[in-house]
């Protein structure tokens, strides 16, 4: 492995202002998408282990150079990775075992825009218990779940916990019908992707979405930091909810059914050494699960079943990640992924 120069947005010290520095490579960083816990690290000092730091954890480019035991891939290759930091540079080291190839016909953009929110989606709706809802643990083609509803709330984010790709698992399962509660403009979006119906959120309030859902349904995927008493109220009795915000809370009695907190890693604590409360850290069965994404995701973009979020590319390379990441603790952002390219120039 060689040493070169590089630009790399640096946190030097907790909440300091976002710069520019050096650090080490073995993948050229062609495309990194921002998620809202980088603004949260960033901005809450929160799971950093210690600084200067680098955030970024949605990775894709090209690799540069192999370790020993690297596995099948070589120079030049193509590939994106999920990582827990160091993406917002231009080169970027990460563990063979998070690392997939990219299919021919998917660009940078649009692979950055799946590492820890595909897995966030799968994990919680396909991998089997404790750490899944186990609709489709074994990514059958077949539509397991042909004949049963599903509800996404807050279905137009294209956050960490990516409801637009949650739809899209949904239907890849056979959920017959697939209920979104979004805001309007993102209705033509979501009915392709795979939603059957639309439900606005500023005509219909959440407290009374359930009023709204003609029949209970059998799974409510909630993306959002306050939708569990809902998605409680729109389940059925022994039904499953996947809360892809892991800290909400849902304060209803009564119902039978199987709660999930899903937690996006693709491997588990050999990999990724979280230091967290214990529901938010990798498990062993992450490591299990994750080995089934590897094979299966390539796949299943090369045949187009799934498919990335629709992306804002930032300007200014990496120097447009500061100001970007402000928008998550602002006003948010919707409908779109956050993407920058590191290789472009800094002015």
């Amino acid at each position: 492995m060689s040493t070169q120069q590089q630009h790399t947005v640096i946190i030097p010290s907790a909440k300091a202002p976002l710069i520019v520095g050096p650090r080490e490579v073995l993948i050229k960083v062609m495309s990194v998408a921002l998620n809202p816990v980088d603004w949260a690290k960033h901005a809450h000092d929160f799971l950093i282990p210690e600084y200067p730091a680098v955030l970024g954890c949605d990775i894709a480019g090209v690799v540069e150079a192999l370790g020993g035991g690297a596995g099948e891939f070589k120079k030049g290759d193509k590939v994106f990775v999920q990582t827990l930091s160091d993406g917002f540079q231009q080169y970027t080291t990460a563990p063979a075992a998070t690392v997939m190839p990219i299919p021919e016909n998917v660009n940078f953009d649009e692979a950055a825009t799946f590492p820890i929110t595909f897995t966030t989606a799968c994990v919680g709706l396909f991998a089997p218990s404790p750490i899944g809802a186990g609709l489709n643990p074994t990514f059958s083609w077949d539509k397991p779940r042909q004949g049963e509803s599903a509800l996404v709330i807050g279905a137009g984010t294209s956050h960490g916990a990516n409801p637009p790709l949650a739809i899209q698992l949904l239907k890849f399962s056979g959920f017959t019908r697939i209920v979104a509660y979004a805001s309007k403009i993102h209705f033509d979006y979501l009915r392709e992707l795979g939603a059957t119906e639309c439900i606005d959120r500023a005509e219909v309030s959440i407290d009374s979405l359930a009023a709204h859902i003609n029949a209970p349904v059998n799974v409510v995927y909630d993306g959002t930091d306050g939708g569990l008493n809902a998605a409680y109220d729109c389940l059925v009795n022994g039904g499953s909810i996947v809360a892809a915000q892991p800290r909400t809370k849902c304060d209803r009695e009564g119902k039978k059914f199987t709660l999930i907190r899903a937690m996006g890693y693709i491997a588990g604590p050999e990999i990724f050494k979280v230091n967290a409360p214990t529901p938010l850290c990798p498990r062993p069965e992450h490591t299990t699960f994750g080995k089934l994404i590897m094979k299966n995701l390539p796949e299943m973009l090369a045949k187009r079943v799934i498919v990335g979020n629709r992306c804002e590319v930032l300007p200014n390379g990496l120097a447009g990640i500061p100001g970007a990441l402000g928008r998550f603790g602002d006003a948010g952002v919707t409908g779109v992924k956050l993407v920058a390219h590191p290789q472009d120039p800094v002015a």
